[in-house]
């Protein structure tokens, strides 16, 4: 069972390196729908074992509170810690919601969200709140030291990868994120450099949000 983080006192003169990974796939991906706090799908777990396998060791490993996001973290660390920071997007009033549904019912609140990273018509979180926070906790992590992995959603992964770059939130739409895809990230202790960002394995849905 994951645990809220308790995190060791950051090491000095040793370099921070931070992997970001998204969670693995969930049926919520299959149906395209606003929904993460769902397990991951069984056929899941082989292909997380196999990215395990291939990232190796970290000094830290760290999660977003839904369980899709501990069951991915959980495969790299039993004792994984949970970081509210990391959490999804909230979708307000369009969770468990279908894009879709959502498409059908409410076509001109979809586009405004969108199209509008200060516009939450579902009543949640706007992208700007979501990227604000999780840029926060990154920014918190220069000096820890070490090699941290923190498992998050697609959408924060994709925000903290703008963050880094300075790319306008208006770039959101142009990213897509598989489950299990990477971004690497190195601090020289004021500023993050992109190591890599990358896809997952093969197999992987694409997410959505």
């Amino acid at each position: 069972m994951s645990t809220q983080a308790k995190e060791p006192k950051p090491a000095a003169g040793r370099a921070t390196r931070l992997t970001i990974l998204c969670r693995g796939a969930t049926a919520a991906n299959q149906q395209t729908r606003f929904s993460s706090d769902v397990p991951l799908l069984p056929k899941e777990r082989v292909r997380l074992r196999e990215r395990a396998r291939g990232l190796g060791r970290f000094d830290l490993v760290l999660h977003a509170p839904e369980r899709s996001a501990a069951e991915t973290a959980a495969a790299f660390a039993p004792d994984a810690a949970s970081c509210p920071a990391l959490r999804d997007a909230d979708y307000g009033r369009w969770n468990g919601r279908t894009i879709a549904d959502v498409a059908e019912q409410s076509p001109e609140d979809l586009q405004r969200w969108m199209s509008d990273p200060s516009c939450a018509p579902h009543g949640g979180e706007t992208f700007e709140a979501v990227q604000a926070r999780a840029a926060a906790w990154l920014e918190q992590r220069h000096a820890k030291g070490g090699h941290t992995l923190a498992v998050t959603h697609a959408i924060v992964l994709k925000l903290l990868f703008l963050h880094v770059v300075g790319a306008p939130l208006s770039s959101l739409w142009r990213i897509d994120v598989e489950p299990l895809a990477m971004l690497s990230l190195t601090s020289d202790g004021r500023r993050w450099a992109l190591r890599s960002f990358g896809a997952g394995l093969p197999g992987g849905a694409t997410e959505t949000g």
